[in-house]
């Protein structure tokens, strides 16, 4: 009896646990059916937005190629910008008397944590033995700019040089540096700066002109607005790769341009094609402009007005508020100083953006493949720091622009590694104040000084990177170096100080820091004068001759 009674359970528990499990089954499935739903309702929303948009995108740019057609308005117009550091630098620095680590304390002495610097986890494949020679190419022919208007320097070309090592220890990298990857589809490849980068390309996508007059331009458009598909996948990967390498935007026109120059002969065609592709699958605010004399093509782009721009002539533009946008001559087969046709303010063009030079990323075009020992002369030691040639022959290509951009663009990831173990072995050894004094006497006394006029023959700002990599630098390119110093390895602020001639920094500490010597209130705030170019000047020491003089505060950007 009790065994037929406990069958009978285990049948009942049996059914009731399957009629329960066929209920969940039911439920899942359910589930399953309203997520399906749910996912095909989402996919076929997506799917008619990006059908309404293509409609739009279509729409605009055939508005866009008809008002092209209409015909160009002469602009004679032409300016450069002149530059910040026009006054003569000095040619020779002089040399403080040598002085010790200054010696303070306070209850506001602290350092900042290096988070916001790239965490290194895996070994780089580099060989840091490799030298680039002299008689390396220089990857571009920068302008200069003279009174006859902006020309290229043909005779001077900008070699990226390389200082003269001396015995360098071997530097073990575990940054995080990887290649430019190379897509397997590929059918296209191009040199960026001594980097190979692939790309899918359809060969539809080399439509040649018909002539660059008004109505020909306007159907060039609209051929290539028919390749919606083509042109959009071709962005994709170049905004990839300006990602991938840390560039900023002005990133998207060189890797245009080199890729533009490998399909293309003719110049006219290698403006149209980047104008095309920066406008309507970038967003940024370009023009193509026909010159009156050479009758070629130029391309016109608006480089962040909020900003100086030192390297370019440039156009003054109605915007929608009828205000003057300037637009830079970046590229094309004109002349320097010469009037062009071209269209207009459209109403298009509310909606595309200017071409900004900020680094949001640190560059990392690839392992770095040179090295340089530099020395801390005031507590000696030294530090072999790396660079990258790519990285140098790019920034050598941004256009020069306003001071506080230098001081915020960073060095190469494994340049940064090397110096986060190097300087926080320091900072356990020295307060604030003489870590701060110790990172300037090494910029002043590590790097060899030469001005622009003296190394190149005209003038030139460098990223800190560049410091490293350059034989010689003069005052604002030390400047940067020991503002991005500071700013990323203390708490203390750092303002650059303008004189006529020349750039030096200051230093805030805190309130109830005092060191004495020559400081500056600003912001209220009190600001020590702290020269990277004036050789072993300790902090509050300004160089002689711009001592009593009062200086033009540069704020930095971050």
């Amino acid at each position: 009896m009790k065994k037929t009674l406990l069958i009978s359970l285990l049948l009942i528990t049996t059914i009731s646990l399957k009629a329960q499990d066929d209920e969940y089954q039911r439920y899942l499935e359910s589930m399953r059916q309203q997520m399906s739903e749910i996912q095909s309702d989402y996919n076929s929303n997506v799917s008619n937005m990006n059908e309404e948009f293509a409609e739009f995108k279509a729409k605009a740019i055939a508005e866009f190629a008809d008002f092209m057609a209409k015909e160009w308005a002469l602009f004679e117009e032409f300016k450069t910008q002149e530059l910040s550091m026009n006054a003569p630098k000095p040619k020779q620095i002089p040399v403080a008397k040598e002085t010790k680590i200054t010696e303070v304390s306070s209850s506001e002495l602290n350092y900042k944590e290096n988070t916001d610097l790239p965490k290194v986890v895996q070994l780089a494949d580099s060989d840091m033995n490799i030298k680039q020679t002299p008689e390396a190419d220089a990857y571009v022919i920068r302008k200069l700019i003279t009174d006859k208007g902006v020309e290229d320097i043909k005779d001077k070309k900008v070699i990226i040089p390389v200082a003269e090592e001396k015995a360098t220890p071997s530097v073990n990298s575990t940054a995080i540096v990887k290649e430019p990857k190379i897509n397997k589809d590929a059918n296209l490849h191009i040199d960026f700066y001594g980097k190979k980068l692939s790309f899918k390309f359809d060969d539809k996508l080399r439509l040649k002109h018909r002539g660059i007059k008004e109505t020909e331009v306007s159907n060039y458009v609209k051929e290539l607005a028919k390749m919606s598909k083509e042109t959009s996948d071709l962005w994709k990967q170049i905004d990839g790769y300006v990602k991938e390498l840390g560039l900023n935007e002005w990133g998207y026109f060189c890797i245009l341009r080199s890729l533009s120059e490998e399909v293309f002969t003719d110049i006219d065609n290698r403006v149209l094609f980047t104008f095309y592709m920066m406008r309507n699958e970038g967003g940024f605010k370009v023009k193509t402009a026909r010159g009156k004399d050479s009758n070629r093509l130029t391309l016109l782009a608006a480089i962040d007005n909020s900003k100086e721009v030192y390297s370019y002539s440039f156009f003054r533009f109605d915007d929608a508020n009828g205000k003057k946008l300037k637009y830079y001559t970046i590229y094309g087969g004109g002349k320097p100083k010469e009037s062009v046709f071209t269209y207009a303010f459209c109403e298009h063009d509310n909606n595309l953006k200017q071409i900004g030079l900020d680094f949001n990323n640190t560059l990392n075009m690839g392992a770095c493949d040179v090295k340089r020992e530099l020395s801390f002369s005031k507590i000696n030691t030294s530090v072999t720091l790396p660079y990258n040639s790519s990285h140098i022959a790019y920034l050598n290509d941004v256009p020069m622009t306003i001071f506080p951009i230098y001081f915020a663009s960073p060095i190469s990831i494994e340049a940064q590694e090397i110096l986060n173990k190097k300087l926080n072995e320091l900072k356990s050894k020295y307060n604030p104040v003489q870590f701060i004094d110790i990172l300037l006497n090494f910029v002043q006394t590590a790097f060899d000084y030469k001005t622009d006029d003296q190394q190149f023959g005209y003038e030139k700002y460098f990223y800190p990177e560049e410091v490293i990599a350059y034989p010689y630098s003069d005052c604002e390119d030390r400047s940067a170096l020991f503002a991005w110093l500071v700013t990323n390895y203390t708490d203390a602020k750092v303002v650059g100080l303008q004189y006529e001639g020349h750039l030096a920094t200051a230093v805030c500490f805190g309130d109830n820091v005092n060191i004495g010597g020559d400081m500056f209130s600003y912001g209220g705030k009190k600001y020590y004068v702290c020269d990277p170019t004036y050789i072993n000047a300790s902090i509050g020491m300004t160089m002689p001759q711009f001592k009593g003089k009062m200086p033009k505060i540069i704020k930095m950007t971050k």
